[in-house]
């Protein structure tokens, strides 16, 4: 019996429709894995997001309990302009290294667009009697929209105290404004028929600069200390995540 090689080279080559098969295959599995993949990505930077909250959510309650029960201010007016950053009051709580961009593990969500990120959680800055978070006047007499930052005892639970915040007017803000007081909601800027953010801020500031990076959602930080995701439209319906109400 004689051996055709050409005949065994032949028989064991790939054809040009099973290289197709092949890719079609590898195409279809990559397109399955893909999103898997991304939604766990995605789930993992919510929970990092989660956890640089919770520690600086933390930080503000034992500031304010060595504060007499009181938020750090957003900042002091003085005679000779403004001082004391809120944040500044942090880091003996956090022990954060001194720079501007120390600390960046703890102070950015993986998620955020800002670049270089320096912070990208805001607090709920407001004036009045309504407040959460307010500047301090240290003039005589002071003016009564900047009393400070508010008592924890006159703030529910449900509060918001911190949250995803992103302010394409101001890359290196950390607040966000409260529809109490001088930030009434006022606009739709999503097209969805609810009003979202306030027609005062000039724009364009959606939903008062509250960022829904996490699948449309943000996370937020209450008074009591515990995290959440919620929706814009849970936040901008529910006056109870605002402050105090009179």
């Amino acid at each position: 019996m004689f051996y055709d090689r050409n005949c065994h080279s032949r028989s064991s080559a790939f054809t040009l429709v099973e290289i197709l098969v092949v890719i079609t295959i590898i195409g279809i599995l990559a397109g399955l894995l893909v999103p898997a993949a991304q939604k766990a990505m995605e789930k993992g930077g919510t929970a990092v997001c989660m956890a640089n909250q919770r520690q600086i959510g933390l930080a503000l309650l034992s500031c304010a309990k060595d504060n007499q029960g009181r938020l750090p201010d957003v900042y002091t007016i003085t005679a000779t302009g403004i001082r004391d950053q809120w944040r500044d009051a942090l880091r003996e709580y956090l022990t954060l290294p001194t720079g501007k961009y120390a600390g960046r593990d703890i102070l950015c969500c993986p998620a955020a667009k800002k670049t270089p990120i320096n912070f990208s959680y805001g607090i709920p800055y407001s004036t009045g009697t309504r407040r959460v978070f307010s500047a301090f006047d240290e003039s005589i007499p002071p003016n009564p929209n900047y009393y400070g930052s508010q008592r924890l005892i006159n703030l529910s639970s449900s509060t918001v105290m911190l949250a995803d915040a992103y302010d394409p007017n101001n890359s290196d803000s950390d607040l966000f404004y409260s529809p109490w007081g001088s930030y009434p909601l006022g606009t739709d800027q999503d097209g969805d028929g609810i009003n979202d953010s306030a027609a005062t801020l000039p724009l364009p500031r959606k939903f008062n600069c509250i960022d829904p990076r996490h699948g449309n959602k943000f996370v937020c930080t209450m008074v009591d200390g515990s995290t959440r995701l919620l929706t814009i439209k849970e936040w901008v319906q529910r006056t109870n995540y605002w402050g105090p109400v009179q």
